[in-house]
């Protein structure tokens, strides 16, 4: 009766509120096997990234390291000036996303006027050599004169002279900007979000991205993709990088769905090759899920691509074909926008696919399915795991930064270090500039009196001179232990950074199993297991219990089959063991007379029962 007590209030607390289930995602998701595959998948994907980068970088040859100007090689009449930005646009989305060019470059008016006119009104006025001080003035006079709108002229002021984004699609993780340090910022020493008014701008510009990274990795290309500056040729290279980062995550994000899947569900870990072999077996499911989605797109695209060829046709196409049918196109672009939302979903994809053992087509079905159909569940559970991975990746984060912090510091605390002159600072020169580690680890260090770090930033020019500096000597032996320290800050950095992604893969899988839950009322601990994955939570295989029938039937003596009696050949009746014969009668008294004989003889024990088979009479 207890144990029935404590069943009814386990259920009653989940079915209250279902979604502490979330609060298991620290659990689940800081596992060193976990946490091996999420850094192996975000190497594999920056190299993937960086690897087309170069090739689609290089294979153009209208594209140089600088932008095309105007007019060049372009005519002034009629035609040229659009020929010309759709030029300076394509380059300008190489430069961003392949790191076409080099870094540091500014945006001039040429990126922003919008013809010939606004271009001769913007260099009257010198505004790409005008100080960032000066500019809200001459911006207003080309106002005034008529020449720029009062939108166009908030974007020069937003835009202009600011430097353009570089290679966003290109850049290996440790080098990625997400924001400041958060060591730093617990001890005040970056200063920046806790001031009033900054905390919620860093929380959702920087925390908010570095907790749904993974999604963000999925859903850049996209869109870029639908970017109305892009060419064929870029959306080439964009879906591209599309299908490397489906292929990358199907394998790694598949394994730690599964391993979370079983861990949660059955309270116990596969191993790493379990997962990866399960993986495998599926990869192509895994990988096909979210195409299936982009493939239905593109097919409406075609559609639409037929219907405007039609279009085309003078006064029949307006009239008739645009007039008339247009509602066609509202379809289409419908489908297409239900469609590209519910990709909002692609992680219940993998977390499908590992906990039911299922293809493709049903990974899709259920996660359009859930999302569709308990919008406001998922968005509350999505909500409720950002808010609480954010916490615990900003602890993972000030915990990294500290570990590193503190290896750097102990060092230098060894007696002499400074007379020496084996300050281990220089062994950090070439550490990882995400999150602030080399600012943090070259904190405090000064150059023929000027100081490295200033204000948060390292400052170029010092850091050039200190790595170039005739005095100290950078010698070779100092490059290349500062390599070696190098490379095991990035493994380190790594498998800090592939928390967020274990995190972000095992919170996806407990938001399917609660919507699971309420979509097709299935338990939580509902999991598709292989014969090869029956382990026990130390990983001892599972046996079967084994039922008394079964085990009387192996322990029993081998019978010896004997071939059942024919009409032809009668048995004839076996001789009685000398236990089933009859007890011998009593023996007689003197004053009585012996019995007498019975009339018939009783058949012998274990015969036919007293009936006679009769033999077949020969021929």
């Amino acid at each position: 009766m207890a144990e029935g007590k404590i069943d009814g209030r386990e259920a009653t607390w989940r079915q209250l509120l279902p979604w502490t289930e979330l609060f298991r995602g620290f659990q689940v998701a800081f596992d060193l096997n976990k946490l091996l595959l999420a850094a192996a998948g975000i190497l594999v994907m920056a190299f993937g990234w960086w690897l087309l980068a170069v090739v689609f970088r290089n294979i153009p040859r209208d594209y140089t390291d600088v932008p095309p100007d105007w007019p060049g090689n372009y005519k002034v009449e009629k035609g040229g000036w659009e020929q010309f930005k759709r030029d300076r646009d394509g380059w300008n989305l190489l430069h961003e996303t392949a790191g076409l060019g080099t870094p540091g470059q500014k945006v001039q008016v040429l990126d922003l006027a919008e013809s010939p006119d606004e271009y001769d009104a913007a260099t009257a006025k010198e505004l790409d050599k005008t100080p960032t001080t000066n500019l809200p003035q001459k911006v207003e006079e080309l106002v005034r004169a008529g020449k720029l709108t009062d939108a166009k002229a908030r974007l020069y002021l937003a835009k202009l002279g600011k430097p353009k984004p570089y290679a966003r699609l290109a850049t290996w993780p440790f080098w990625e900007d997400r924001g400041p340090n958060p060591y730093l910022l617990v001890t005040g020493q970056a200063g920046i979000p806790w001031e009033a008014g900054r905390f919620w701008d860093w929380l959702l510009r920087d925390q908010l991205l570095v907790m749904i990274e993974p999604l963000i990795k999925f859903v850049q290309p996209i869109i870029y993709f639908f970017s109305p500056h892009s060419t064929l040729y870029t959306s080439l290279y964009f879906l591209c990088v599309m299908l490397w980062t489906l292929a990358t995550w199907a394998l790694f994000g598949g394994a730690i769905t599964r391993i979370a899947a079983v861990q949660i569900t059955r309270g116990e870990k596969i191993g790493l090759r379990e997962a990866v072999r399960f993986t495998l077996k599926r990869i192509l499911s895994y990988l096909m899920a979210p195409l299936f989605p982009m493939a239905f797109v593109f097919g409406v695209l075609i559609f639409m691509v037929l219907f405007g060829i039609i279009h085309m046709i003078p006064v029949f196409g307006d009239v008739v074909w645009d007039g008339l049918l247009w509602w066609l196109m509202l379809i289409c672009g419908l489908v297409m926008a239900v469609t590209l939302v519910g990709l909002v979903g692609w992680p219940l994809m993998a977390a499908t696919i590992s906990t039911e053992g299922t293809d493709s087509w049903e990974a899709v079905t259920r996660s359009y399915s859930y999302v569709y159909q308990k919008p406001w569940h998922y968005v509350w559970y999505s909500l409720v795991a950002i808010a609480y991975g954010s916490v615990l990746v900003f602890f993972i984060g000030f915990m990294s930064s500290l570990t590193v912090y503190l290896a750097k510091w102990g060092v230098s605390e060894t007696p002499l270090i400074s007379s020496a002159n084996r300050e281990p600072t220089f062994l950090f020169v070439y550490a990882p500039t995400s999150f602030g580690w080399r600012t943090l680890l070259l904190e405090g260090t000064t150059v023929n009196g000027r100081k490295l770090v200033d204000n948060g930033e390292i400052q170029a020019s010092v850091y050039e001179e200190y790595l170039n500096d005739p005095k100290d000597g950078f010698h070779w032996w100092n490059r290349l232990g500062a390599w070696l320290v190098t490379l095991w800050l990035w493994i380190f950095f790594l498998l800090m950074l592939g928390f967020g992604y274990s995190y972000f893969w095992s919170a996806s899988t407990i938001i399917y199993l609660l919507m699971r839950r309420h979509v097709d009322a299935a338990e939580l601990d509902e999991v598709y297991l292989e014969e090869d994955e029956q382990e026990g939570p130390y990983g001892g295989h599972f046996t079967p219990p084994i039922s008394p029938a079964s085990s009387a039937v192996k322990s029993s003596p081998s019978v010896t089959m004997v071939e059942a009696p024919t009409l032809r050949t009668p048995p004839a009746a076996p001789p009685p063991s000398p236990a089933a014969l009859p007890p011998p009668p009593p023996a007689p008294v003197a004053a009585m007379p012996p019995p007498e004989p019975p009339h018939s003889p009783e058949p012998p024990p274990g015969g036919d029962g007293g009936a006679k088979i009769p033999s077949e009479p020969e021929a």
